[in-house]
């Protein structure tokens, strides 16, 4: 028996076969999650991630907090697909709680998820020229896309900002600049 007997293989693959895209990920829950393997170690990755967002929306404390994480990974380590795992566990996804794996961390989370809203942004850092406008630039995006009627979220650029500061500066001069 072949390998092509057993599996549908293609005849050739580029890079980009190998690149999930979260934007796409999260509208076929499904397939994403058919596709992932978790692993123990995801299992409490993801635990981890979960207690990150409690704690950072005071669940526990009321208090809400900047926290802030980032994945490290080479190509095709599995960040993109991990992070849309996330946003389908956040999203209460039943395929991704699902998971016999994952059972025992949806379990553990379930009582601060449950019937919240997270509005959670996806963007790619590919072509970006600062952080900055591609999270504002998506944040503003996705809310657009939600919600079409609402005016637009007020984010700035900073460095709009700062230029603009400066100049107001030499025009009053530093002591009417920085008395009000």
């Amino acid at each position: 028996m072949n390998l092509r007997e057993l599996f549908d293989l293609p005849e050739h693959l580029g890079t980009e076969d190998y690149v999930l895209k979260l934007s796409q990920a999260i509208k076929d829950s499904a397939a994403t999650v058919r596709n992932y393997v978790v692993t123990e170690q995801l299992a409490r990755c993801f635990d981890e991630a979960l207690t990150l967002v409690r704690d950072a929306l005071g669940a526990d404390t009321g208090f809400t907090e900047s926290k802030a994480a980032y994945l490290h990974g080479s190509f095709g380590a599995g960040k993109s697909h991990f992070m849309a795992m996330l946003y389908l566990l956040l999203h209460e996804d039943t395929n991704a709680r699902s998971v016999p794996e994952l059972s025992a961390v949806v379990a553990k989370h379930s009582s601060w998820t449950r019937d919240r809203k997270f509005l959670l942004v996806t963007y790619h850092m590919s072509d970006a020229k600062t952080l900055e406008e591609r999270l504002f630039t998506g944040y503003v995006d996705r809310v657009r896309e939600l919600h079409p009627d609402t005016p637009p979220p007020a984010v700035y650029r900073s460095d709009a900002l700062l230029v603009d500061a400066h100049r107001l500066r030499e025009k009053m001069g530093d002591k009417e600049f920085f008395e009000p």
